[in-house]
């Protein structure tokens, strides 16, 4: 028995609905009045187009479809503030969502009413019903469940888009082959094309679900990166007060020698030689830049406490077109190569650690 193909405004309402999905989930790109009014419009232009489109010849259906589709792309591009790449990406499981959700719901109409129009009131009921339950269940499962970690999921590459596009248009082919095959619209093929329909559901969400747990591996592994520096510079910090301590310990024994000492001269002398040191230490780590004076600092103290011999001579403003991020890296990174390269000198005296910051042909 032949029975009635979906009707057009339904598959209209089921593209637009996927698409609220995700304008639900994402950050809308204008107010809620725009955004309700923009998406009012959408279902508009799409109902009208589809039904527009309904009765033209066979060969022009695929590129009406693909019209449809890029009606899809267009909406989520226009109301989510999103990226072209990123629009493309939604686009794909929402495409095979909304093929889903009008296949079984008018597989269901077929079972119940086979010569039932689409448009009767207790149809349009069922309908209401279905598409509720479809998607109020991805949107719970796939969307809220996910949090903000749906919004991560869409930030995926080239190949991830490639590859969605490639099972969207697979699962679409197949499901829609049976019709092709068969010339005529029977039960079967609406089970296989529901079928087909929800494995590529499948498919499209388990991608998306491991472009997720790729995300927070990410996230994981830079907060471990962020915890792991945090303990070494708590490390150095834990050094650096036991060398200050020592230092301190250090300049009260001076103090208190030179007071004991009777001699107004010596007296001066020694004094003179306390100011200088510090007076060096100071030029040692004033370079004109706050971040890499910090790290000169630091590094100093270290190299002082493992008998390593540090000079510097570096003109900090060379560095300020640098992010603080981009100088503990680069300079950092060095400093710390060059400090663990010469621990493994066994003669302290051939310790020697020479940095330097200049400008040389345009360079620093």
């Amino acid at each position: 028995m032949m029975l009635p193909d979906i009707p057009r405004l339904y598959t209209a309402l089921a593209e637009w609905l996927a698409c609220m999905l995700y304008v639900l989930a994402l950050r809308p790109r204008f107010g809620k009045v725009a955004t309700a009014l923009l998406s009012g419009g959408w279902l508009l232009a799409m109902g009208a187009f589809l039904q527009f489109t309904g009765r033209v010849p066979l060969v022009w259906w695929i590129p009406c479809m693909a019209a449809a589709v890029g009606g899809m792309y267009l909406m989520l591009l226009s109301v989510c503030e999103i990226s072209a790449l990123e629009a493309g990406y939604c686009c794909a499981p929402a495409f095979i969502l909304a093929e889903f959700a009008a296949s079984l719901e008018w597989q269901l109409h077929c079972y119940l009413w086979p010569e039932r129009s689409g448009f009767h009131p207790v149809s349009l009921l069922l309908m209401a019903v279905v598409y509720a339950g479809v998607y109020a269940f991805t949107f719970w499962f796939d969307f809220r469940r996910g949090g903000q970690g749906r919004q991560a999921a869409v930030v995926a590459g080239g190949r991830s888009l490639g590859s969605a596009v490639v099972m969207a248009v697979t699962a679409f082919a197949v499901s829609n082959l049976s019709f092709a095959q068969a010339g005529s619209n029977t039960m079967s093929v609406f089970y296989i094309r529901t079928l087909v329909d929800f494995a590529g559901v499948l498919i499209l969400s388990i991608q998306q679900e491991q472009l997720r747990e790729a995300r927070l591996h990410e996230e994981l592994s830079a907060m471990d990166n962020v915890l792991r520096r945090q303990y070494e510079q708590y490390r150095q910090s834990k050094e650096n007060i036991h060398l200050l301590n020592r230092r301190y310990h250090d300049l009260k024994v001076q103090i208190a020698a030179i007071r004991a000492e009777r001699d107004p001269g010596k007296q001066a002398a020694a004094l003179d030689e306390m100011e200088s040191g510090i007076r060096m230490y100071e030029a040692q780590n004033k370079t004109g830049n706050p971040v890499l004076d910090t790290l000169l600092t630091a590094k100093s103290l270290y190299c002082q406490q493992h008998d390593i011999n540090l000079t510097c001579v570096a003109d900090g403003h060379l560095l300020d077109f640098m992010t603080t991020a981009d100088i503990c890296t680069i300079v950092g990174t060095a400093l710390d190569n060059a400090t663990e390269s010469v621990e493994t000198i066994a003669d302290t005296e051939k310790r020697l650690i020479r940095t330097a910051v200049y400008a040389q042909n345009g360079f620093v």
